[in-house]
């Protein structure tokens, strides 16, 4: 029997070693962007307690996967938990500096969650601007950031001003024709805001947010009650469990 050196031995051990090292990330990259994805389907259907269990369990085959960590932050933010979203927006850039979705994103977290930081966030908004490598959609998003910190320091002349030069950019930006829908309900323009969220459902699914938005636009005096039954009704079969369901479920 031919005895094999030790130093081969020692050699042929670590070879494998690395394989299966190789192999074992691969697996958990693979669960990880399976659930990942698994996550962003439920989190879009408002499904949001699986949605959470999908991308935890991403994060915990794949700590490393800053995607996961954006999208569990969003999803932090929607159900109001701001110290799990703050955490996960800054560990998304910080895995991925030049991750423009995640700095957008944190960006108008800061602007709207925490008010005392609405500058860093404008600031973040203007670096995005300013870098050329972010032309087109995104500093159309970067404009549509600024216009939701300007409104939250109740300054809706300049948030008009964002919100127009984020559509010179790109006329079918969703974000900026959400928010001039929005900005054009609490200036009691109803017929401008019904269009603008019109515009807004035809580049984009309807969401919890815009939904009730519609209901709101709709239960103003010049409102129009059957686009508001339809609005209620798509609300309360999408997210059966949201407050504003629950809310629309009371009698009157």
């Amino acid at each position: 029997m031919r005895i094999i050196p030790y130093p081969i031995m020692l050699s042929l051990t670590l070879v494998l070693a690395a394989c299966a090292s190789t192999q074992e990330q691969e697996f958990n990259r693979n669960v990880a962007e399976a659930n990942f994805k698994l996550g962003v389907g439920y989190m879009q259907s408002g499904h949001f307690e699986v949605a959470a269990e999908k991308l935890l369990k991403a994060l915990q085959y794949h700590d490393n996967y800053p995607e996961a960590h954006n999208a569990i932050a969003v999803l932090y933010e929607e159900i109001h938990e701001y110290g799990p979203a703050n955490e996960h927006y800054r560990r998304a850039i910080d895995l991925k500096p030049d991750y423009t979705l995640a700095r957008l994103n944190f960006a108008r977290f800061l602007c709207l969650r925490e008010p005392a930081r609405t500058a860093e966030g404008e600031s973040e908004f203007q670096k995005i601007i300013a870098d050329r490598n972010n032309a087109g959609a995104n500093t159309a998003e970067a404009y549509t950031g600024l216009a939701i910190c300007a409104r939250q320091r109740n300054d809706p002349v300049q948030a008009e001003a964002w919100l127009r030069q984020a559509l010179d950019i790109n006329p079918n930006n969703a974000g900026a024709l959400l928010e001039l829908a929005r900005l054009s309900q609490t200036q009691n323009k109803t017929l401008q805001a019904r269009a603008f969220l019109q515009r807004y459902h035809s580049q984009s699914r309807p969401t919890l947010q815009s939904l009730w938005l519609g209901i709101t636009i709709e239960s103003s005096q010049d409102g129009d009650p059957l686009l508001r039954r339809d609005y209620s009704a798509l609300l309360v079969a999408q997210y059966p469990n949201s407050d504003e369901a629950r809310r629309l479920k009371q009698p009157e």
